[in-house]
């Protein structure tokens, strides 16, 4: 049930669906909506929309992906315009995204890629994706088995103050430029850590659900690492891990070094996720919100 906030190209996407960010006339909007369109066949997908006609702010339709075969169909959805947040903004964005959601399950689809809905007419980056999360995360709970992908090319939101930005930057340049690192070694089975995550979820009286929620990990890969002993995870997913059982430093270090990654101060990921731990912070969102400044990978993505 995971969702992943990444950089890149929206278009090239290997999801079941690909959203474009559209208008009330279903004609072809600047940015990534151009780049579909020319990707998928101008000439199909304008004919494909043209026999649709219209479509409500706040709604979606679907069309097939005529020459995108990364995916197999396109969701347009019509985000509002931005006027000052007192017209229905947030409502209507939201309906965009639940709409464009409801239309994956008709479908039976088991993935989706958006781009920041409404980003191309005003409406506030950092407000846009609070709508997005908000709708997603409620959404994954009751999908487990479903996966989104924000992807971004601009419109930036700004996730943290200049102030906590230095803060972490400070904290991550000061812990790897101070202490020693070690090369890994990295183990074919992951029997001891499996164990390991199973006493910390009795410890911390973590269930395998909530784990699975606060992992923002894929169940199939997590029911796989817990029944396959030669399956042995990536440090970054197992990262994800540490956030969903709320370890502290030394507990994220020796699930690392169950499974032979013992390099923990020579990865600014790591040390990311070092830093939200020592403040007691174990939201994955935030912390892979944080880890898009940065333009690294989100955590649970294996």
């Amino acid at each position: 049930m995971p969702f992943y906030l990444k950089r890149g190209d929206l278009v090239s996407a290997q999801v079941d669906a690909i959203v474009n960010a559209s208008n009330v006339n279903l004609k072809m909007v600047e940015g990534v909506g151009r780049a579909i369109f020319h990707k998928a066949g101008d000439e199909e997908l304008a004919f494909a929309c043209k026999q649709i006609g219209h479509c409500d702010v706040g709604d979606a339709v679907l069309t097939p992906s005529f020459n995108l075969t990364n995916c197999k169909a396109i969701i347009h959805a019509v985000g509002p315009i931005w006027i000052n947040g007192k017209h229905g903004e947030e409502k209507n964005l939201k309906s965009a995204y639940t709409k464009s959601l409801k239309i994956c399950l008709d479908n039976g689809f088991k993935s989706v890629a958006f781009p920041l809905l409404s980003g191309e007419f005003n409406y506030p980056a950092d407000l846009a994706y609070e709508t997005a999360e908000s709708v997603f995360k409620k959404f994954l709970k009751q999908n487990p088995d479903f996966t989104i992908h924000m992807i971004l090319f601009k419109h930036f939101p700004e996730f943290a103050d200049e102030d906590a930005r230095t803060k972490l930057t400070n904290y991550v340049i000061s812990r790897y430029n101070k202490e020693k690192r070690n090369l890994d070694d990295v183990k074919s089975s992951n029997k001891e850590f499996v164990k390991l995550v199973k006493k910390y979820q009795q410890e911390k009286n973590i269930s395998d659900e909530q784990l699975l929620i606060n992992s923002n990990v894929s169940k199939e890969v997590l029911d796989e690492v817990l029944s396959n002993p030669e399956k042995v995870p990536s440090k970054h997913w197992v990262l994800a891990i540490c956030v969903g059982l709320k370890l502290t430093e030394p507990e994220i270090a020796k699930l690392l070094a169950s499974l032979g990654y013992n390099s923990v101060d020579d990865y600014v990921v790591t040390l990311i996720v070092i830093y939200f731990a020592s403040k007691n912070i174990f939201d994955i969102y935030k912390i892979n919100t944080h880890l898009f400044l940065y333009e690294a990978k989100p955590l649970g993505l294996e």
